[in-house]
Formats: C-alpha cells, structure tokens, sequence
C-alpha cells in the first residue's frame, strides 16, 4: 500500500510538472539523444569547399566532431539543431560523413567525393592581417558570379570580382580574425587559415635584392616589424634575421629555401609579400685572354656545368692597368659557343678580360664574374 502511494505520488508529480510547463508556455526540456545524418551538400567538392551537412539532433548535445571519411573538417559550425557547415579539409579523402556528439556518432549513408567542382576555393589571400577597411586579394577559382564575401561570418558589402580566379574586396567593420569565405550560386569555399584583422598588423613593400642563392642577405622592408617572431622564404624558416627597426628587418636565405613570398610573422599575425623572391643557382665561370698585333682581344668564357646561358651572349671587358687602376677600353659580347673577339687601341701595357656577374633563366641561375689572368702589350 506504502509503495503504491509512493508510485501514484511520483506519477501526479510528473503530471503536475508537464502541466506547469503547459500552463506556462515553457518548452519542456530534451533528453540527450544521438545525431542522425539526412543529406548533405554538395556531394563532391575540393579542399576548402563548404559542405552544409542536414540532420538531426544536432545540439542535443551539441556535435564536437566532423569527419570527412577519417579527417577531421578544417573548422565546422552548428547552425541549428538540424543544420551543421563543415569546411573540407587537406588530406581528405572520399568517404562518408561522420558526426559526433556525446550521445553517439552518425555516419552518412553515401560518400563525399573529395574532387574538383564548382565550388570556389580560396588557397591564399594578402595581406593576412589588416584593420578594418583595409584591401584584401583573395586568389583561387571558380569566383565568376560571387554574391558574397565574409570574414568570419561578417558580410563585406564592399567587393569586386576581377576574375574567375580573383577578388578584391575590403574588411567590413565588425570583422574578427577568422577564416574567409565566398558564396556563388554553386557553393561556397572557405579559407584554411585566418584572417588577422588588427589595427596594428605588419606590412612589406618590397625587399633588395630581389633575387640570390642560398646565404644571400635580403633586406625587407615594410611597417609593424617590431617584435618579429619569424622569416620565411617559400615555407622555409630563416635560422638568421635581425629586425633593424619598426620598418626593416635583414634576414639570411636559409639552406633549402626554395623561390616564393617572403613571410614575416608578427603580434600573432602573419604578412606576406606581393612578389616572390626568386632562389638561384650559382655556376662558376673562367675566361681566357689573348693578345694578337695590332692590337686585337681575344678569348673564350665557360662556365663548370652545362648551364649554356651563362656563355652565350654574356657581356665581356677588356680593361688595361693604368695608375694603378683597371680602365674599361673595350666591350664586347660573347658567341653562343662562348667566344670572343674585340679590336682595341694598341696601347703597350697590361691587359685582362671580365666577365661580370649576370642572372639569366628570369633570375633562377647566377653566372658568377669572371676575372682572365693579365696579358702584357710591348
């Protein structure tokens, strides 16, 4: 009888709780329950490509992992209880979509094939760091038709779409540092890094030289360099930099540097050049000089490998001693075996052939000067 009353007394009180929820206009509350997955789209898309996972229980609890077949996505949001975007990550490969909350895991019934689409991607963008109001290029494909562009979840009402392939466009006012993103009619890409917006952000305008072998020391300049914490060149770190000033900062080409933009990081953010500096080969070279009647300057330039650039067509002087100085008499330019040939006053004297350093091949190849041994004229 006791139990029976217990029983009935737990029963009216559960009523009487549902009843009050009623009566109040209160949502009664959810019990924890696993995630299930209903669709997703698109169904192919590339790294970057945001794919809009539907659903359901997906707050209850909230989802604290996507998987794109075994990778996690690169950043994820929980739009609603039936609505999850995911960021598709480097690594991925094909396979189905799995959720996770603290209830369980849900796996998509097909696969998302990791591919090329329409979808827009967005592999780099500069500056990486910037205040509001401040111009960014975004670069990657599939742009033509854009209808927006967000910096972390903040429409920028102000941008231009100058290719398929690029668009210009400015920090909105309310901007966070996050990732970027563009919308077109067929899908939407993110961005795998964030943007840094800040008022205080580094900036390069250019660095000299703008070319040079490994153990070349390259002179950046540009704003915000104080407390630099890091140079790279390509995505190789320089072991050796020294930060001169606010606005300069020398930095030593490291060993495996391969060409690309030089990056400074700094206050957490990072900056990247416009141009790209280009890592060259050195070749060692020689030159031979003969002196024949009358008074004629003749030889040939080679070079240690097989570089044929650094012989062919390369400028040459013929330079003679005079008070204790090597004066330019002549000039010249050398076949494309290597050869060549200049007539110049006959003056008695010493004489020596040049060969200056010059950059060919777009500046990837330094063919280094070349000094002959001296001749002398009687």
């Amino acid at each position: 009888m006791i139990n029976l009353k217990r029983h009935m007394g737990r029963r009216i009180a559960g009523i009487g709780v549902g009843v009050a929820f009623l009566v109040l206009g209160l949502e009664a509350p959810a019990f924890a329950a696993n995630p299930t997955i209903s669709s997703f789209t698109p169904a192919t898309g590339p790294v970057g490509c945001v794919v809009t996972i539907t659903g359901t229980n997906f707050d209850n609890p909230n989802v604290t992992s996507v998987l794109f077949n075994t990778t996690a996505a690169a950043s994820f949001s929980i739009d609603s209880t039936n609505s999850i975007t995911a960021v598709v990550n480097t690594g991925t490969t094909t396979g189905a979509i799995h959720v996770t909350n603290a209830s369980g895991t849900a796996d998509s019934a097909t696969s998302f094939t990791v591919g090329s689409s329409s979808c827009p991607t967005i592999p780099s963008f500069t500056p990486t760091c910037g205040a509001v109001g401040s111009a960014v290029a975004l670069t990657g494909t599939n742009f033509t038709g854009a209808t927006g562009v967000e910096f972390n979840g903040t429409n920028a009402p102000a941008f231009s779409v100058a290719s398929a392939t690029r668009i210009d466009v400015f920090v909105p006012t309310g901007a966070t540092t996050g990732p970027i993103r563009v919308t077109t009619p067929s899908g939407t890409g993110s961005t795998l890094t964030n943007f840094t917006v800040s008022s205080s952000c580094a900036t390069i305008t250019g660095f000299t030289p703008t070319h040079g072998p490994v153990g070349t020391v390259v002179t950046i300049t540009g704003t915000g360099f104080t407390g630099a914490t890091g140079v790279t060149f390509n995505t190789t770190a320089a072991t050796t930099f020294t930060v001169v000033s606010a606005t300069s900062i020398t930095a030593t080409v490291p060993t495996g540097a391969t060409t690309g933009k030089i990056k400074v990081t700094v206050g957490g953010g990072t900056v990247t050049s416009t141009d790209d500096f280009v890592v060259s080969t050195t070749h060692a070279r020689t030159i031979t000089l003969a002196l024949k009647k009358h008074l004629v300057a003749k030889g040939t330039v080679s070079v240690a490998d097989s570089t044929t650039a650094c012989v062919s067509d390369v400028p040459v002087k013929i330079q003679r001693r005079k008070s204790g100085h090597w004066k330019t008499v002549g000039s010249t330019s050398t076949s494309a075996s290597g050869s060549y040939k200049k007539r110049i006053k006959d003056k008695p004297g010493k004489y020596r052939a040049k060969a200056p350093k010059v950059s060919v091949n777009s500046n990837a190849d330094d063919c280094l000067k070349a000094v002959s041994a001296s001749r002398r004229n009687r």
